[in-house]
Parts: structure tokens; C-alpha cells; sequence
């Protein structure tokens, strides 16, 4: 008896230290507005692209979104890469909470350093973007065959006709660097109905020596029929770079750790007409 006296008691103490604030909270702050920002984003008048940014607001800690990246410095200079206008956008963190703003800027120069391949060019158009659908002058625009022996479909060849029973004949996708690296899929049926959008990257020295000349790979977004058939349809979203001009652009895409002859996909597109 005595001992569940002693339990009762020391569980009541304990319930009204836990109850009792061992610390006093300060209040937040008050929210800081836009009209109270002090900040400066200039250009440099001989090469426009390049931008100096600077935060001078008390208290308040800024986020810099210029469309190429982010920066959480507080001054810093960043290069917007292709002309276009932009709009850089704020994320303040001010005491009180979160406080948003923006400003706009047009570049009217291009940043001789940010693609210096040529490929970039012929992919994208830079800003203005660039459509590609299937080359039908080929007799198999897409189908599969050896990984790093093919350079085209040689097994499971797809022609114009055989394309159309997969729903993917008209497809076709944007590539454009306005304001980022966008590409957008255009399809008929499959992922789904309309426009996905999504980002790409081009790497031009990632490659397969005598095979591959570049790395495409993209993100939330395939390139037309890009998906593995025998695989439960999973897509793909690293494609080797087997050919790019202005007027061909040849891709081949795999499973990872594809053995030599091993099953591959390849698409062979056009500029859109």
C-alpha cells in the first residue's frame, strides 16, 4: 500500500514538472514588407548578362531565384546564360515569417562561356527552342537493338505505320534554354494525353569512345516512346547521344550495366516541320 502511494505520488510530480515551462519562448517579430527591403540588382552595361546582387535589409536574410540557379548569399554576381527577359525572384526571411518579391531584368547578351559546344545550338535554338519529331525519311525511325554494336534499330525496326499502332507517331518534344534547360514532350496518348514538362541536360564529354559522342538526361520528362517495352514500360531518362546536327538527332537508351550487344533503344528524330 505504502509502495503505491510512493508511485502515485511521484507520477503526480513528475506530470506537473513536465507541465511546467522549464523555458520562455520569445514572440516572432514583426513580418518585414517589400516596401521596407533595402536591395540592389544591377547589371554590368558591357556584358549584361552579368548580375550583381545585394541584400542591405536589417534583419532580413534574402534567397535569390535568377531562373540559372539560386544563391543565399547576400551579395553575390551571378550570369544569367541565354538572352530573354527574366524575372528574379525574392524569398526574404524576415522575422515575423516568409516575405516574397521580384524583379524583372532583360538580357540582351549571350554569355560566351555558358555553351560553348555548338551541339547546345543545334539542339535548342537557345532561347527561341527547337522541336523534334520522329525522321520519317528513315525506314525505322525507333526500335531496338545491340547496345554499343547498333547505331540504329537492327532487330524490332518500327516503321511509319507500326509507330501509329503505338500511339506515338505524332508525338514529338521542345527543347529550349529560356530561362532554363526545358523540354517538353508533346504526346498523343502515352505518359499522358498533352504537354509534360520537364529538364534536360546535355553533356557532350560523357561519351562512348567509336559508339556515343554525348549524354542527354532528363528529368521528369522522356523524349517520344521512351520507355522499355520489354521492361514493364519503365522509362528512360538517360539517353546516349549517337548523333547531333542541326538536322539529326539520333539517341539510344538501355538498362543500366547493359553487357556489350546487350538490348538497346533508338530513336531517330528530325527537326519538326
Amino acid at each position: 500500500m505504502k509502495k503505491s502511494i510512493l508511485c502515485n505520488l511521484i507520477g503526480l510530480f513528475v506530470f506537473f514538472v513536465a507541465c511546467d515551462p522549464i523555458e520562455k519562448r520569445d514572440k516572432l517579430g514583426p513580418i518585414v514588407p517589400t516596401s521596407e527591403f533595402e536591395y540592389t540588382i544591377t547589371q554590368n552595361p558591357e556584358m549584361d548578362y552579368v548580375i550583381y546582387l545585394e541584400n542591405k535589409t536589417p534583419k532580413v536574410l534574402f534567397s535569390w531565384d535568377y531562373a540559372w540557379g539560386i544563391t543565399t548569399r547576400q551579395k553575390d554576381t551571378v550570369h544569367i546564360l541565354v538572352p530573354g527577359k527574366y524575372k528574379i525572384k525574392i524569398t526574404a526571411t524576415t522575422p515575423g515569417g516568409i516575405v516574397f518579391d521580384e524583379h524583372e531584368i532583360i538580357v540582351t547578351m549571350q554569355d560566351p562561356d555558358a555553351f560553348p559546344e555548338p551541339e547546345w545550338e543545334m539542339l535548342t535554338n537557345f532561347a527561341e527552342g527547337k522541336s523534334w519529331s520522329w525522321d520519317l525519311s528513315v525506314p525505322s525511325p525507333a526500335g531496338n537493338g545491340g547496345y554499343k554494336g547498333c547505331t540504329q534499330p537492327c532487330w524490332w525496326m518500327l516503321n511509319a505505320a507500326e509507330l501509329e499502332e503505338q500511339g506515338v507517331l505524332n508525338d514529338y518534344m521542345i527543347f529550349d534554354l529560356n530561362g532554363g534547360k526545358h523540354l517538353t514532350l508533346v504526346s498523343e496518348s502515352k505518359p499522358k494525353t498533352g504537354e509534360t514538362k520537364g529538364t534536360f541536360n546535355l553533356d557532350m564529354i560523357n561519351k562512348i569512345e567509336g559508339w556515343s559522342v554525348g549524354t542527354l538526361t532528363t528529368q521528369n520528362v522522356i523524349v517520344p516512346f521512351g520507355w522499355d517495352p520489354n521492361n514493364d514500360d519503365l522509362p528512360f531518362y538517360k539517353y546516349d547521344v549517337l548523333k547531333i546536327t542541326e538536322s539529326e538527332l539520333h539517341l539510344s537508351a538501355s538498362q543500366p550495366n547493359t553487357d556489350d550487344w546487350g538490348e538497346a533503344w533508338f530513336y531517330m528524330f528530325a527537326p519538326k516541320e
